[in-house]
């Protein structure tokens, strides 16, 4: 039980305290994307995770977006091109 609980939790390879730490490969890049009317999770989890991901050397791209939901939360355009974007302002930024 204790090995599939620490599978669930990001912050059990994140945390320095923690015995996952450094036993995995942490991606290079995030996006998140949360909105604050989200009923699904407090928004502090969200928080945690980026500054944890922040402190590994992860690039986050991070925002709150007013009157969305917890998925598909953008400020403007749609989810799927403002992730193709993304994706490729990451890979412009690894090839220079």
């Amino acid at each position: 039980m204790d090995y599939r609980l620490n599978m669930y939790s990001p912050l059990y390879y994140l945390l320095s305290g923690s015995e996952g730490y450094q036993t995995s490969n942490v991606a290079r890049y995030f996006r998140i994307n949360t909105g604050l009317w989200q009923s699904d999770t407090a928004v502090n989890t969200e928080a945690n995770l980026v500054l944890a991901l922040q402190n590994y050397g992860s690039n986050v791209d991070y925002s709150f977006v007013w009157g969305q939901e917890h998925t598909m939360a953008e400020r403007s355009g749609d989810s799927t091109s403002n992730f193709i974007a993304w994706v490729n302002e990451c890979v412009a930024a690894e090839a220079k």
